[in-house]
């Protein structure tokens, strides 16, 4: 046998969602074992396979940690929750290094990926945004460990302004993919298959 096989059996009347949810899911494992690793001819995260460089797959990590941290660091410091504060520093921690990861692989595909010089430009300033947003989540961090942040200060102004940062350099990702669209292989939709799709 090269590969696996699953059978499910529900009661009688086959309307027991739980099986037959259970039944599917085991059903594309078998898939993937029987295929090697692919279903219905497509690769399994096919999605990923298919990315220019791990930048994009990245960089939503350090943008959901950074931006969190400063969320539940200021509401911790309004409500004088110190235990929020404290899973705030987790986060600041998980942002700081996904953000060196995160900046390291956007100067690597920012050699690797082709774009024009109106692009150029736009390129450049994420890239200043994302090593600012390095700096600044490592000085937070580092602050952090030496002493304890009590109270509002400067702290918290400085997390805002990395927030604003982080907000910023999105931004600046976003408009190069959506408008410009680095990096994405365009798709060519006739005039039928867009009506036929329109919803």
């Amino acid at each position: 046998m090269n590969h696996l096989s699953f059978y499910i059996h529900g009661n009688a009347d086959g309307h027991n969602e739980i099986l037959e949810m259970l039944t599917s899911f085991l059903a594309l494992f078998e898939g993937f074992t029987a295929n090697g690793g692919t279903s219905n001819g497509s690769n399994f995260l096919e999605g990923i396979v298919s990315l220019a460089n791990i930048h994009p797959l990245l960089v939503h990590f350090p943008i959901a940690f950074l931006s969190l941290f400063v969320v539940i660091d200021l509401l911790g410091t309004a409500i004088h929750k110190p235990e929020w504060r404290n899973f705030a520093s987790c986060l600041l921690y998980l942002g700081t290094v996904f953000a060196g990861f995160t900046v390291w692989a956007g100067m690597c595909a920012a050699d690797t990926v082709s774009h024009g010089q109106n692009v150029h430009a736009i390129m450049e300033r994420h890239e200043q945004l994302g090593i600012s947003i390095l700096a600044l989540s490592m000085a937070l961090l580092t602050w952090r460990l030496r002493r304890p942040v009590d109270g509002w200060g400067i702290y918290n102004i400085f997390s805002v302004v990395l927030l604003c940062v982080v907000i910023l350099g999105a931004d600046l990702g976003g408009l190069m993919v959506y408008k410009y669209g680095v990096a994405v292989q365009a798709v060519t939709v006739s005039d039928e298959d867009r009506q036929h799709h329109n919803h």
